[in-house]
C-alpha cells in the first residue's frame, strides 16, 4: 500500500481540478494510507484556504474516512479526534494526541488540551 500526500486527498475531496481530481480518485480507489501528518495538514488546508467551518470540516473528514480504499493509522482514535474537534476542541491538538499513543503522558502548558483528551492517553498540564 502507498501513502498519499495532502494534495492528493484535497483533489479527491474537492474535485476541483479537471486533470488531477480523476487521478486522485483512481489512487484512492486503489487503496491508500493516510499518515497522521497528512491528515493534520489536510485539516489546516481545508480550514485556512478553502474556508471549511468546523462542522463542515469534521463531517467531510468523517465522510473521507468511510471511503473504501482509505486506510488510517488507528482509525477509531482518529474518528474520536475528529468528533472531539467537532465539539469545540483544536484539530491539531487532537491529532497530536492520536500520534502520541503509547506514551506515558502528553505534556503541555495548554489546559484546553487536557480538557479535550479524546485519545484518552493522559494529558498533563505542567507549569501551573
Amino acid at each position: 500500500m502507498k501513502a498519499v500526500d495532502t494534495n492528493i486527498l484535497a483533489r479527491f475531496m474537492l474535485g476541483d481540478d479537471p486533470l488531477q481530481s480523476p487521478i486522485a480518485r483512481d489512487l484512492v480507489k486503489a487503496g491508500v494510507f493516510v499518515p497522521l501528518t497528512v491528515l493534520l495538514e489536510l485539516g489546516w488546508l481545508l480550514q485556512s484556504r478553502y474556508g471549511f467551518e468546523r462542522t463542515h470540516l469534521a463531517a467531510s473528514l468523517l465522510d473521507l474516512f468511510d471511503v473504501p480504499g482509505i486506510v488510517l493509522d488507528d482509525d477509531g482514535a482518529v474518528r474520536n479526534a475528529v468528533a472531539a474537534y467537532a465539539k469545540g476542541g483544536d484539530f491539531a491538538d487532537h491529532i497530536h494526541l492520536v500520534a502520541a499513543k503509547g506514551v506515558e503522558a502528553f505534556l503541555t502548558f495548554d489546559r484546553r488540551v487536557a480538557a479535550n483528551d479524546a485519545a484518552g492517553i493522559g494529558v498533563e498540564v505542567v507549569g501551573w
